[in-house]
């Protein structure tokens, strides 16, 4: 067995990212509820109800695998292609910007 060493900042982020997918998953059984996803699954809602107790380890597991749960409408972009969409944006409101500047 191999030891890795883990920063701090890691198992802080890795915490933090653990809550929300928890916190996520519990809006959403909330939102649903229990025997709604009990049907859908094919179980009972005492089934749902146990696989709960395990939410935040398996919550653990997938914030350190760097993974996140997000809503099924939601459109998840990677943090380069956002820097990339705010430097475009910015470089065309600047140029925006000087357009106007020079018409008035």
């Amino acid at each position: 067995m191999t030891t890795e060493t883990v920063s701090a900042d890691e198992v802080e982020s890795a915490r933090k990212l653990a809550a929300r997918n928890e916190g996520e998953v519990l809006r959403a059984v909330a939102r649903v509820t229990q025997a709604h996803a009990a049907t859908c699954m094919g179980v009972s809602a005492s089934t749902i109800s146990r696989t709960l107790e395990d939410l935040q380890r398996w919550s653990q597991l997938l914030a350190c695998l760097g993974l996140q749960i997000a809503p099924v409408g939601s459109m998840v972009v990677d943090s380069e292609d956002l820097r990339s969409l705010k430097r475009m944006a910015l470089r065309y409101l600047e140029a925006d910007l000087q357009q106007i500047a020079a018409q008035g």
